[in-house]
């Protein structure tokens, strides 16, 4: 492995169930990491640090798991596993769903001589409750009965304890009465067998995935598109809704015992984990005094219309270009680059079409979001080297992974075509950006762009680095098609050396260079 060919002492696997302080544990380890490396533990980091705006987890290895590639390569492709500590601490909730291959278990097996898998598990109504909470700011709309989750956390475990054995599996309630010290962070340390460990770890202030209002709530299930429900999102943070319900859950707390009581009933096999102890204390299913000020949910509240009203008519319903991308902090905005002010003149016509954008270079998902905001019929196709950008998938984002210096990737993208919109913001790197233009400016439709970014690699400081081992840059290529489109009629076309820029011209309605970008727009059809 990595590491030579030792293997670790002790792997940790924490498979953490959405909310259950998942998010939690994960900031104070990324923040920790020298910490608990100075008590051999390793919680790896990635590989290229320009990801860690995915966050402090390590989900996207089970979520682009190559079931034809060991663990360890499909683990160590992103992040670094190599150290010197014992214990190897992995963290993500997506590993409790990549549990269906036994190449997996033999794969984690195969890092070190002791393997544990922690899971934290909550009361059935909580859960649904909260994953309802967070999916409606994504994707679901509707009542809370829309809401879907895996709730028989026996079947859950059931390959981990087939694989790993029952005495390898820690099972810990999201139940704060059961925590040792009521804390969180020092039930899992002792779950896990340091105890001593949680004291020393510096601890964040923030409060993190922090769970909305049952108005809030509500008001995001009244929408149906993404975008709309990410301009909520933001008015929220910017003009805060009246706090006036306090109550926590919109089911009774008559329904949500009858609910546990059946959901207890398909989860006794949890028994067997839990040292014996009965469901119902282990979760506190019982305990009907956790929402002490519920009151049955009045959707008619003429504040909810209000504040919706109010916030159709704001400008978070108006937005430009340029401040969605500010939202979403991709370096598009006018924060950094400014590139999305100069886009905004060509796009505008095009913002409320069913438009197809590609763009090449994903990283942390701010600009294909910026871009499926601003085109709210619109389709995005977000492509990056890099697997775990597929974690932005979502609603009208599709993902795909293709290597732009290579000519079969770029005509398997081609294939996906026409596009409205093609936007380059891949590897700056010359024959690159030659290469993917060639291969990408003929499927974009009559009316439509082609943008490429960062063309100020052509120049100064950048050339060492972004040459490629061209002779010619991409800005110069850039400028040679544009000598064809406005010197047509005068040049000796037979003279000029390029067959593919005299093919293509003609189909050219005008290129436009910006500070560090070029938009080529493609006439419209005759």
């Amino acid at each position: 492995m990595l590491r030579g060919v030792s293997r670790y002492k002790r792997l940790v696997l924490h498979c953490g169930i959405h909310k259950t302080g998942s998010s939690f544990l994960q900031a104070m380890f990324g923040a920790n990491r020298d910490v608990l490396a100075a008590h051999s533990i390793c919680y790896p980091d990635y590989r290229n640090p320009e990801h860690r705006v995915f966050g402090p987890q390590h989900s996207i290895v089970a979520l682009d798991y190559d079931v034809g590639r060991s663990f360890e390569s499909n683990f160590g492709r992103v992040f670094d596993i190599n150290s010197d500590c014992d214990t190897l601490l992995i963290s993500g909730e997506e590993f409790s769903r990549a549990n269906t291959q036994p190449e997996f278990f033999a794969g984690v097996r195969s890092l070190a001589e002791e393997v544990t898998a922690i899971f934290y598990f909550r009361r059935f109504d909580h859960l649904l409750e909260r994953v309802y909470s967070e999916s409606v700011k994504e994707y679901l709309a509707g009542p809370i009965e829309n809401a879907q989750y895996q709730l028989e956390f026996y079947e859950i475990l059931r390959p981990f304890v087939e694989h790993l054995g029952p005495e390898n599996i820690v099972v810990r309630p999201y139940n704060q009465a059961l925590w040792a010290d009521g804390s969180l962070g020092q039930d899992f340390c002792t779950a896990i067998r340091f105890p001593y460990l949680w004291p020393a770890l510096s601890k964040t202030q923030d409060r993190i995935n922090e769970s909305l209002s049952r108005p809030a709530t509500y008001m995001l299930s009244m929408l149906k598109g993404r975008d709309e429900k990410q301009r909520l999102l933001a008015c929220f943070n910017t003009v805060p809704f009246e706090h006036y319900d306090a109550a926590k859950f919109f089911r009774s707390p008559e329904f949500r015992l009858e609910f546990n009581i059946d959901h207890a009933r398909v989860n006794t096999g949890l028994s067997t984990l839990i040292g014996g102890m009965g469901v119902d204390e282990f979760l506190d299913l019982s305990n009907c005094s956790d929402d002490p000020d519920w009151s049955p949910f009045d959707s008619s509240d003429q504040r909810i219309a209000a504040y919706l009203e109010n916030f159709r008519r704001s400008p978070f319903m108006h937005e430009t270009l340029d401040s969605i991308g500010q939202r979403y902090g991709t370096d598009k905005s006018s924060a950094q680059n400014n590139f999305l002010t100069f886009y905004d003149r060509f796009l505008a016509p095009l913002r409320n079409k069913p438009v197809k954008l590609l763009e090449i270079g994903v990283l942390d998902g701010g600009s294909v979001r910026t871009w499926q905001d601003y085109f709210h019929n619109g389709k995005i196709v977000g492509v990056d080297i890099n697997p775990e950008v597929k974690k932005f998938a979502t609603g009208r984002i599709q993902i795909e992974v293709a290597d732009q210096s290579k000519a079969q990737d770029l005509d398997a993208l081609a294939e996906k075509g026409p596009f409205d919109v093609v936007v380059d913001d891949g590897s700056h790197i010359w024959p690159h950006q030659i290469l993917t233009f060639r291969r990408l400016i003929n499927v974009v439709r009559p009316g439509g762009f082609y943008i490429i970014e960062d063309l100020d690699t052509s120049y100064g400081k950048y050339v060492p680095h972004y040459h490629g081992g061209a002779t010619e840059s991409a800005a110069a290529y850039i400028q040679r098609l544009a000598r064809l489109v406005v010197g047509h009629r005068v040049l000796n076309l037979e003279e000029e050396p390029d067959p593919f820029q005299k093919s293509l011209f003609s189909r050219i309605d005008f290129i436009t260079f910006y500070r560090g970008a070029a938009l080529i727009k493609i006439k419209d059809q005759a």
